[in-house]
């Protein structure tokens, strides 16, 4: 992958809406798990913004098309990019969260995803499939909130547990 073209986004416009007939299937597996598995560690520890794309590519590791593979590649193309975790901000703790409708064609569950920055820097993120079935797109914000809002009690006590005074009230977009 060292001499291919940089791409500016993880995963193309409605990958999770092909269907998994569309293409035929890999005949290494095993190659694709282990990629999956070293972005999931990269998505984890390093790099948000790899995070939902990874999780999806998760979800199709026993099965995987050549599609999957491919767009699998293409997240690894996204290596060229800077990406700007820090900044001279004031101590706020900021929360930011979102979710698709049905963003799953075969079960029809969304996706959550959300971030928090302290002072300007990125301190936590997560991105997941919601375990329940939306019956609409405000349902399944709400669930994303609740989601994010879990976590943020959990932060807000680490930040408590080291001496911190947060500055209230958090704001959540």
């Amino acid at each position: 992958m060292e001499n291919c073209n940089p791409s500016r986004v993880p995963m193309i416009t409605g990958f999770v809406q092909q269907k998994e007939e569309d293409s035929d299937s890999l005949a290494d597996e095993q190659q694709y798990q282990s990629l999956i598995g070293a972005l999931l560690y990269i998505a984890v520890n390093t790099r948000p913004d790899i995070a939902i794309s990874t999780s999806i590519l998760r979800r199709r590791v026993t099965k995987p098309t050549s599609a999957d593979w491919n767009e699998a590649k293409r997240v690894l193309r996204t290596a060229d990019h800077v990406l700007h975790l820090g900044g001279a901000g004031n101590l706020q703790l900021e929360c930011f969260v979102d979710a698709d409708w049905a963003g799953e064609v075969d079960n029809r569950k969304s996706n959550t995803g959300y971030i928090f920055k302290y002072g300007g820097g990125l301190v936590g993120w997560g991105s997941r499939k919601q375990t329940c079935v939306s019956l609409s797109s405000t349902e399944a914000e709400y669930i994303a909130l609740a989601e994010c809002l879990h976590e943020l009690q959990w932060l807000r006590r680490l930040v408590d547990d080291l001496g911190e005074h947060l500055m209230l009230p958090i704001v959540v977009n």
